[in-house]
């Protein structure tokens, strides 16, 4: 049996691909296979937006986590806010 995992984009390729695997049969036969192919995941940020990755302390990532629980938002909603502000 084969399932398609979703469309992802090989690196160094040129387009979209399917990956057929089926996971969860190698998995409960034990298989320690590794995939020949590296794959790159590729998100997308909604109309009108862009990605942007960024590199934290842990404690600063914390801070701001926690922060976003008190709020009931997201850790991207403060940043996005935050950044808002300074470009005022």
């Amino acid at each position: 049996m084969t399932k398609i995992i979703g469309l992802v984009q090989v690196k160094g390729g040129a387009g979209w691909s399917s990956v057929s695997t089926n996971l969860a049969d190698a998995f409960a036969k034990g298989s320690t296979a590794k995939p020949t192919a590296k794959v790159t995941k590729v998100f997308h940020a909604p109309e009108g937006y862009r990605r942007l990755t960024i590199n934290l302390r842990e404690d600063i990532h914390k801070k701001i986590r926690m922060k976003a629980i008190e709020q009931d938002c997201t850790v991207t909603d403060i940043i996005a806010k935050l950044l808002e502000q300074e470009v005022r």
